[in-house]
């Protein structure tokens, strides 16, 4: 089955980017008979600089991406000029082979790269939503789920699985990933912003006030509104992945290994209270990933996939950083868990 996952949390800081780029590379990695799309729904466009070559030559190729008009903005506009409320016949052409720019990338890896002038499409967004044609506000959050049906039309015989990256507020062109989506992974820290995001997620997703225990009630249209009437059902939760974890032992903080438990706790109970909202399988809702530290600021800066970093010096703006194996396997082996379980 056809899998889109949507990497995003209501805080910033989570680690979404890294996570987004993790998975889906060493997705792409672990599953060569597939076909892997990453979508940059983010407006800094982070994760499509490091999967096009990390600092320096990622910016470039991505600066080649913007001239070229092959990223999510160039599409939202090209569908302003040429067919507001249908497709342009050329979607493919927005998709990026990530190989082509990055060698160390595998080959079954695409990207629809992310563009600064997102934030300025939010204008365009609202604008074709109060259009008198029915079911405008629809239609235009449906960019995004234009362009992946698609490219997956044009891939029949093989399975394709999609990761959606996000910023952590909910605009318009988050709704557009949202729509485009099947699946969440929310990450978290441990922190009560954390907490906070989780429960601004369902009442912003699901319209469900968790502290009220209650629908939202509201005398305005909300998204979780919109797409219930329009009888869309939402994306589940899949995962909740705690990023940036130390080795839960004695010495870690109280206050850190409190805000964890915390979040677990709230994570089954919402489980237990809402099962329509999450994914069906029996697996650990709550999963725990290192702390990458220095590793990810060698990935930020090569472009290497995670499974690709050896235990050796690299050169990071003319400073000599450090890879150790014993920061490689924990880290590696906890991405590799999330992979399998997707």
């Amino acid at each position: 089955m056809l899998q889109r996952y949507m990497i995003w949390n209501n805080k910033g800081g989570v680690g979404k980017t890294f996570l987004s780029y993790s998975l889906s590379v060493e997705y792409a990695i672990s599953h060569p008979e597939e076909i892997v799309v990453v979508a940059d729904m983010c407006p800094q466009a982070n994760v499509s600089e490091i999967l096009l070559g990390g600092n320096g030559k990622g910016e470039a190729n991505l600066q080649k991406c913007f001239e070229e008009d092959r990223t999510i903005a160039s599409y939202i506009k090209a569908r302003y000029d040429k067919s507001q409320f249908g497709r342009i016949g050329n979607e493919l052409s927005y998709f990026v082979n990530v190989k082509d720019y990055n060698s160390y990338m595998p080959d079954n890896l695409f990207l629809i790269p992310g563009d600064i002038d997102l934030d300025l499409c939010a204008t365009i967004i609202n604008y074709l939503a109060q259009a008198p044609q029915k079911g405008a506000w629809l239609k235009s959050r449906s960019f995004l789920n234009d362009l992946i049906d698609s490219f997956i039309s044009s891939y029949k015989n093989k399975k394709v699985t999609c990761f959606i990256d996000c910023n952590p507020s909910f605009a318009n062109y988050t709704e557009m990933a949202v729509l485009a989506s099947s699946r969440i992974i929310t990450p978290c820290t441990a922190d009560a912003a954390s907490i906070r995001g989780i429960k601004n997620l369902f009442r912003m997703i699901y319209g469900i006030r968790i502290d009220n225990n209650s629908p939202e009630i509201s005398a305005f249209d909300t998204f979780a509104s919109k797409i219930k009437d329009a009888g869309i059902q939402a994306p589940k939760l899949h995962l909740f992945l705690l990023n940036k974890s130390r080795v839960l032992d004695k010495s870690a903080a109280k206050a850190f290994t409190a805000h964890i438990n915390k979040i677990e706790v709230l994570a089954n109970d919402l489980k237990v209270k809402y099962p329509n909202d999450f994914t069906t399988e029996d697996n650990h809702l709550v999963l725990n990933i290192k702390d990458g530290n220095t590793l990810a600021a060698i990935i930020n800066h090569t472009g290497l996939p995670l499974s690709k970093i050896q235990h050796k010096t690299y050169t990071i703006y003319g400073k000599r950083t450090q890879a150790n194996q014993s920061q490689i396997d924990p880290l590696l082996s906890d991405i590799h868990t999330c992979v399998n379980i997707i």
